[in-house]
């Protein structure tokens, strides 16, 4: 396979770069120059611009040539013609010959040149863009469409170009009023979007569509596509995680439905955060019941993602890439040592009955006189920056129009923020997409899709290494005795930098190989106009190769008395585990399509379709001890050795599926279309196994109607459309084969993946175990969704609207009764379809572009999307009060409730808490917080709690709970001037709370600058509880009081707003690169995550509490960079 794509790639190498060298061939026979002219533009795509009056004055032309350059062609043309030419672009410029005498040269003197330019239906156009090709002098129309030039010549070429209408170029008319009508751009109409199993146009489309072009992805730079869609799809919901170098765990969702589907060129697969965002030519989310066609996979919907193909008549090669440097943002900074004793003094003297210090002033006076240095943890483990870069080839084009090809091959290279160089993360995309004309009524493609990651990091994870720089002390050395060959044994769990570093503590390397690839054949039905038969197949397949290799490393105490260096070994036994897996897949189409218009306005289109897909796993993974630390397996010893397979890295899972759909119009102004899908899952039970999905949605085109269309006052209206839809769609992602009865082999085990059983007489038995009680009434979820949308475009582009309100009833969810069923049931209770919820919500999206003069051109979109999800019935026992049964019964409720003690500040004053109604106790200090007694019994206790925030997974501790924006939004600001191209995108989120992490609750070891700004008495040596203390105020309480975490004062408000990025570039004048034989070239600096605007303290809004706090930080990164077309 790859040999085969080398030879493509070396073909498309061999076809020229230059459109000069395009093949001709003429056989003329006294014929015309126009005619000539004609066949040159059906081969090579040059247009030719000439005065008709001229071509009276050629000569006829007898002419034969076989695949001869353009420019042979044209020689032959025009020799012995009265006229000479001039290429500009791919535009043939016909000149008279003029003859020059050695002494005077005449030049034709400037006029000046008046005009007007209308409409279609003769209405003025003000603002047209009027320009004297070649130069750099115009004008623009003004509110009567009139305008006035002087133009160098009567030679000259009039450009108009207006927003909404097809430029035109017109030779001037010297004397006269020249009239121009621009007619509308119908491109605008015709535009097509991706849907399930087809296209449409848009002007027509009904459901829920979203789209976002390749030019829009990749204005903003990430090593995750994902990140590339932030902001700029209303609906689709991205908030990253982590910056962590081959770390893709974004949440990524559609209207806050769950993880949607995702199809590459017509192929369920899931790797978009891995794609190369060049091979993308656009991605479509379907968000309605637009989904429904997928069946039981797309109630969360679905994300279409079609990859580029070769442009008709264009043959090009392009290369891009980008350097950038990455810097942590959000990160909290531990301690110093002064700080850190003053922070431990206070807690210690914190103390009721025996307030005393920590440390001495012995201990802190080496450190403020500046004798002894605190350790920088950060600036020995941590870089201030890590580099990233990126680089893509491509080569696309046709031969003839026949064949077209695209291949792209792209390279990721990313960094991390350790020192040691121990993290890093690089892929390589390699695409061939191939369509072929076979006969005039068979096209076949073939779609070749590689993708190489590899990610090196340390063997422990990044949230453990941070969680040890953020408690090792900085009175602690780095090295014992200063000596870089013995790490000091510090009192952290493990020592950072040795954790940090690969080549002491050991590796961890995933390796993932993705083979996609997709062969098509398409057939025009002969006899019956526009009947299309299709035959698809698809075969993919992942290899997983993962090693971890656990090192065992030495720290060490120094005894200067001795000058003995005391050892302390880490991570026992040296340990390698390898692990393999393989998923391979493969699906296969038969569809025939027809497409027909009646009596020229009936647009029928009809789909039938049949689809089934196969996917298995398997897996297994050996491991060893080692006594000499090689990380093969081959080097372990015999001893404690385990190789095995996961019970659940072995599965299969099948799918078939019968659809239709039926789209018509009346003249583009009423639209239907209706839809099913007929499928089966494996996963259930005989009888329970094929479920029926049907769709229907509708559309009325307002602005169609004749009181609107013929009526001046709407005539700024030029697109305005209701749409609604309703549909039902599946879910079979969280079930798998309950219904099976029998027993679990192996059964149990442990921690280390050890099976269950017994040793008996030398002899290892696993155990087996008995299953859950099978379910043979199992099924998927059903999700009904209903959707009303408003399409607006006005005065031609210069205000776009779209708005959307939603609503999904999901039923069927799994559950167990585990509370509501007696406890002798006797066997382990199955999952059940128990439960349901709704998802309510809303998108708007408003656009504006506009072209001002003739050289500068802008556009503005912003979106926001609301959604929000509410259980309407969960599985429960009663509770054993009413109060309880309230609050802890989750049904009819929405499920992000978080229930918390409200907040009314801190206490300012002894006086204030003693004079305060509610009971303190004589612990109680000024700065202390003061939480409402939300029932006014005069207690704080449990029964004050209310719901104060929202988040995910309400019920858990705060590791649990999740931060995700209930309101999203994202507003685009583009602009073009001369060759100059800014991009800037604002991104943000509300209704978002998080808990503190960790180190923002506790002080342990040591603990974040975050606590510096606390309430402490002037005087830290006296006691808190003395009366007479003068209090300096700050953000926190005196160090030994914590919030409660669940409380207002605990919980952060993360709405946020971000410069997500901005990209400036400039092209260089075509002028200029046509002479090397270039089509473009571009610079650009692009900024990503630059600035980030909110009220929460202490946290980047985005980044989760999920690990406790530790996780890897986002990244702020700058990237310089370049592309050239050839």
């Amino acid at each position: 396979m790859w040999a085969s794509i080398l030879l493509i790639i070396i073909a498309s190498l061999n076809v020229s770069a230059s459109s000069y060298a395009q093949g001709v061939s003429l056989s003329l026979k006294n014929a015309s120059l126009e005619q000539a002219f004609d066949a040159i533009k059906q081969q090579t795509g040059y247009t030719f611009l000439y005065r008709d009056e001229w071509l009276a004055q050629s000569k006829k032309l007898t002419l034969k040539l076989q695949n001869a350059p353009v420019i042979t062609a044209l020689q032959e043309c025009f020799r012995d013609q009265p006229f000479t030419y001039e290429i500009i672009d791919k535009t043939v410029v016909v000149k008279q010959k003029t003859e020059a005498t050695p002494i005077v040269k005449n030049f034709s003197p400037p006029i000046t040149v008046t005009g007007r330019v209308t409409g279609e239906k003769g209405e003025p156009l003000p603002g047209v863009s009027v320009a004297v090709k070649g130069t750099s002098s115009g004008t623009v129309t003004n509110a009567n469409g009139n305008f006035s030039l002087e133009v160098p010549s009567a030679n000259a070429f009039l450009v108009f170009s207006f927003m909404g209408y097809i430029a035109q170029e017109m030779p001037v008319k010297e004397g006269a009023v020249m009239q121009i009508i621009l007619k509308e751009d119908q491109k605008k109409l015709d535009e097509v979007v991706v849907v399930g199993y087809g296209t449409q146009k848009k002007i027509t489309l009904t459901g829920s569509v979203a789209t976002v072009s390749s030019k829009e992805i990749v204005t903003t730079k990430n090593q995750n596509v994902q990140n590339m869609l932030t902001g700029k799809v209303p609906g689709l919901r991205v908030k990253q995680n982590t910056s962590e170098p081959g770390d893709f765990t974004n949440q990524f969702d559609i209207r806050g439905f769950g993880a949607p589907l995702l199809v590459v060129d017509g192929v369920p697969r899931g790797d978009l955060a891995r794609m190369d965002p060049n091979e993308i030519e656009s991605i479509s989310v379907l968000k309605d019941a637009a989904a429904a066609i997928y069946g039981v996979r797309a109630a969360n919907g679905v994300v279409l993602i079609t990859t580029k193909r070769g442009d008709p008549g264009k043959a090009r090669i392009e290369y891009s890439f980008y350097y950038g440097l990455q810097n942590p943002t959000g990160l909290p900074k531990p301690l110093g040592a002064l700080d850190r004793f003053t922070i431990f003094n206070e807690q210690s003297m914190h103390n009721l009955n025996s307030p005393r210090p920590t440390f001495t002033d012995d201990i802190i006076k080496p450190y403020r006189d500046g004798t002894k240095q605190s350790t920088d943890w950060y600036g020995m483990v941590m870089r201030n920056n890590a580099p990233q870069s990126y680089h893509n080839l491509s080569a696309s084009g046709s031969a003839g129009d026949k064949v077209d090809y695209f291949i792209n091959l792209g390279y990721t290279d990313q960094g991390g923020f350790w020192k040691s160089n121990s993290l890093k993360y690089k892929r390589y995309n390699l695409r061939a997409n191939i369509n072929a004309m076979i006969t005039p009524r068979i096209k076949a493609s073939l779609k070749l899709n590689g993708i190489l990651d590899e990610k090196n990091s340390p063997n422990r994870d990044s949230w453990e290494i941070f969680k040890n720089l953020w408690r090792s002390h900085p009175d602690d050395p780095y090295y014992a005795n200063d000596n870089p060959q013995y790490l000091y044994h510090n009192l952290a769990d493990y020592h950072p930098g040795a954790i940090a570093d690969a080549d002491i503590s050991g590796f961890k390397l995933r390796n993932s190989k993705t083979f996609q690839s997709t062969f098509s054949l398409d057939y025009k039905v002969p006899y019956v106009e526009g009947l299309m038969a299709k035959g698809m197949f698809s075969y993919d397949a992942t290899m997983n190769d993962n090693s971890t290799f656990q090192k065992i490393f030495t720290v060490y105490d120094y005894n200067a008395t001795t000058d003995f260096y005391q050892g302390y070994k880490y991570q026992i036994p040296n340990q390698i585990n390898r692990n393999y897996a393989v998923l391979p897949s493969t699906l296969m189409q038969f569809s025939l399509n027809y497409t027909h218009t009646f009596a020229k306005k009936h647009n029928v289109d009809l789909l039938a379709l049949y689809e089934e897909s196969v996917a298995t796993g398997d897996g297994f993974y050996a491991t060893r001890e080692l006594t000499i630390p090689l990380p093969y397996l081959f080097a372990g010893n015999s001893l404690n050795q385990v190789g095995s397979s996961n019970t659940g890295s072995v599965w299969k899972n099948s799918n078939k599926g019968f659809v239709g759909r039926f789209n018509y119009d009346y003249n583009s102004k009423y639209l239907m279309v209706f839809s099913f899908r007929y499928d089966g899952s494996s996963k259930f039970p005989p009888g329970k196994q094929w479920g029926f999905f049907p769709s229907i949605m509708g559309g009325w085109r307002i602005s169609e109607e004749g009181f609107m269309k013929n009526n001046p006052t709407f005539s700024f209206i030029n697109n305005l459309k209701l749409r609604g839809s309703y549909g039902i769609t599946g879910d079979d992602g969280a079930s798998s084969y309950q219904f099976i009865s029998g027993y679990d082999y192996p059964f149990g085990g442990n921690s280390q993946a050890l099976a269950g059983g017994y040793q008996f007489e030398g002899s290892w038995v696993s155990a087996l175990g008995f299953r859950n009680a099978p379910n043979m009434n199992i099924t998927w979820f059903e999700s009904k969704q209903v959707n009303l949308g408003l399409d607006a475009e006005l005065w031609k582009g210069l205000l776009g609207v779209t708005f959307d309100i939603f609503r999904r009833d999901r039923s069927g969810l799994l559950a167990n009764r585990l509370l509501s069923l007696p406890g002798s049931f006797g066997a382990n209770l199955p999952q059940e379809n128990l439960n349901s919820d709704q998802t309510e919500g809303f998108e708007f999206m408003a656009t504006h572009r506009n072209r001002i003069g003739r050289d500068f051109s802008y556009s503005l979109t912003g979106n926001i999307s609301l959604t929000r999800t509410k259980n309407m019935y969960i599985e429960r026992a009663r509770e054993g009060n009413s109060y309880n049964n309230w609050r802890n019964n989750n049904a009819n409720r929405y499920n992000d409730v978080w229930f918390g003690w409200g907040y009314e500040g801190q206490y300012q004053s002894y006086d204030q808490i003693a004079k305060y109604p509610i009971y303190t106790g004589r612990a109680v200090l000024p700065g202390d917080y003061i939480y409402e007694d939300w029932n006014h019994d005069g207690v704080i206790d449990d029964m004050d709690r209310y719901p104060i925030a929202t988040t995910i997974n309400p019920g858990s501790d705060f590791n649990g709970k999740r931060n995700y924006p209930l309101l999203n939004y994202g507003f685009t600001l583009s602009a073009d001037y001369k060759g100059i191209d800014l991009n800037m995108l604002f991104q943000g989120g509300g209704m978002s709370y998080s808990a503190y992490g960790e180190m923002y609750q506790t002080i342990s070891q040591n603990a974040l600058d975050f606590f510096m700004d606390r309430w402490h008495p002037e005087d830290p040596t006296k006691d808190p509880y003395d009366p007479s203390n003068k209090w300096i105020p700050g953000y926190n309480a005196y160090t030994g009081t914590v919030y409660d975490i669940n409380s207002e004062r605990g919980i952060q408000n993360c709405a946020y707003l971000r410069i997500k990025s901005i990209e400036l570039g400039y092209s260089l004048p075509n002028k200029l690169l046509n002479r090397v034989g270039i089509q473009s070239l571009r610079f650009f600096v692009n900024g990503y995550n630059l600035v980030t605007f909110t009220n929460a303290v202490g946290v980047d809004p985005e980044h989760p509490s999920e690990l406790y706090g530790y996780l890897y930080p986002l990244n702020k990164t700058v990237n310089f960079g370049a592309s050239i077309k050839f």
